[in-house]
């Protein structure tokens, strides 16, 4: 077998959990803008009436909605970190980000012993609108690779490629972005 192509100094560096925060939105995808603006969307509405008649109707703060944003936090921090997002629980999250506050005006008209429709205000209306604009973004997010400047692509899998010349499975090197065959010691 030949010389190992890899390069050493990459050995033992591991990639933090956390990094900085950093907010650069000209440079995320679209699903990225749409993850943060509706988080924005979500928290202002927050600051407007969620329920009630149009004189006695209380921000959404006050009424304990400020809850329902712990949905955001998990596309949110995902954005803010440039990181790959588990899709599943990105979409349950969104789907619960329009769920829960649909529950919680149930619950309220039941309590209130009055249609939905005649306590439901705008501040609840836009938060419902925003968890939809966060399923958009999450199925549209694509991570910003710091390193190179660009959006990542999709993941080409590590292992599995026959090599042309001798059948066997070759490897992806992804600081390359090349397949490389140990048995004939070369790139492909």
């Amino acid at each position: 077998m030949g010389e190992d192509k890899r390069d050493p100094s990459d050995e033992g560096r591991e990639e933090p959990f956390f990094k900085p925060l950093e907010f650069n939105f000209s440079k995320w995808s679209i699903g990225g803008k749409l993850i943060f603006i509706s988080t924005l969307i979500a928290i202002l509405s927050l600051l407007l009436p969620w329920i009630g008649g149009d004189a006695e109707a209380e921000m959404g703060f006050l009424q304990g909605a400020s809850v329902f944003l712990a949905l955001y936090i998990y596309p949110f921090f995902i954005l803010a970190q440039d990181k790959r997002m588990n899709r599943a629980i990105g979409v349950l999250s969104s789907i619960l980000a329009i769920v829960l506050p649909m529950t919680f005006l149930y619950y309220m008209s039941r309590e209130l012993r009055q249609p939905m429709s005649d306590i439901i205000s705008y501040g609840l209306i836009i938060f419902i609108l925003a968890g939809i604009l966060l399923i958009i973004g999450v199925l549209r997010y694509v991570p910003y690779d710091r390193e190179r400047g660009t959006l990542r692509k999709e993941e080409t899998p590590k292992r599995g490629k026959p090599c042309p010349d001798c059948d066997n499975p070759m490897e992806y090197e992804e600081e390359w972005e090349r397949w490389f065959c140990e048995e004939c010691d070369e790139y492909k």
